[in-house]
C-alpha cells in the first residue's frame, strides 16, 4: 500500500522516508534469510528476525502486514529460479534454435543454478520434509515462475511444430524435477544409473539425451 504523504512533508522528505522503508524491509528479509541459513527455519520468528535486523518487531507488521507477509517477501527473494530463463535461452540461441537445443540448455542452466546455491539446495531438501509458511510461500513463488517459463516454451513449440502438439507442462515438470533430484543426489552419490552426475561430462550426456529425444521426427498422425 502506498505511503500517505503528510501535508507538511516535502517531496524530498517523502522520498527519504520511502528509501528508509525500502532499506528496512530489505534488512528484515535478509535477517530472516541469514537466520534460516545459520540456524534453520525454527530459529526464525518475529522476535528473532527483528533482533537480527536491529529494528523493532512492530515494523514487520507495519511493512509486511504480518509474519507470513514477511515470509512471502523472503520466498520472492529466494525463488532461486531465473524468471527470464526460457526467454533468455531462446534469445541467446537465436531464431533457428530447435526445441531440443532449448531443452539441452535448460537442463544445464537449471543444474548450474542449483549447484551454485547451497541455500537453495537446502531449501529444496527442506521442502520435501517439512510443511510451514515459508515452504508454502516458496512453492507458490516457484510454481508461478515455472508456469510462466512453460507458457513461453509452449509458445515456442507451437511455432516450431504447429502440427505436433506437445504437453510442455508435463515435459518441463519431468525435466525440472529430474534436474533437481539428480543435482541434490550428486552431493552424496557420484553415479546414478551409470552416469557420472558429479561431472559436466555426465550432465552433458543427460542434456543431450533429452534434447535428442525432442528433436527426433514428429509423431505420425493417427
Amino acid at each position: 500500500m502506498a505511503a500517505v504523504r503528510h501535508p507538511s512533508e516535502s517531496s524530498d522528505d517523502a522520498a527519504h522516508r520511502r528509501r528508509d522503508r525500502a532499506a528496512t524491509e530489505q534488512r528484515l528479509v535478509q535477517a530472516t534469510i541469514d537466520l534460516i541459513r545459520d540456524c534453520g527455519f525454527d530459529a526464525a520468528g518475529v522476535n528473532a528476525v527483528a533482533e537480527r535486523a536491529g529494528v523493532s518487531k512492530v515494523l514487520i507488521y507495519r511493512y509486511f502486514g504480518d509474519y507470513p507477509g514477511l515470509l512471502r517477501a523472503v520466498a520472492n527473494e529466494l525463488k532461486g529460479f531465473d524468471p527470464d530463463l526460457a526467454s533468455g535461452l531462446m534469445e541467446r540461441l537465436g531464431a533457428d534454435a530447435s526445441p531440443g537445443s532449448v531443452l539441452r540448455n535448460t537442463v544445464m542452466a537449471l543444474r548450474e543454478m542449483v549447484t551454485g546455491d547451497e541455500l537453495m539446495k537446502g531449501l529444496l531438501v527442506w521442502e520435501l520434509s517439512a510443511q510451514n509458511e515459508l515452504t508454502a510461500a516458496l512453492c507458490e513463488s516457484r510454481e508461478q515462475i515455472g508456469l510462466e517459463q512453460t507458457r513461453r516454451f509452449q509458445q515456442f513449440l507451437s511455432e516450431k511444430r504447429p502440427d505436433d502438439p506437445i504437453d510442455a507442462h508435463a515435459l518441463l515438470a519431468l525435466v525440472t524435477a529430474g534436474v533437481y533430484y539428480l543435482t541434490l543426489r550428486s552431493d552424496t552419490a557420484p553415479v546414478f544409473n551409470g552416469i557420472d552426475i558429479q561431472s559436466d561430462v555426465g550432465w552433458q550426456r543427460i542434456a543431450d539425451a533429452v534434447g535428442d529425444l525432442m528433436d527426433r521426427s514428429p509423431r505420425s498422425a493417427d
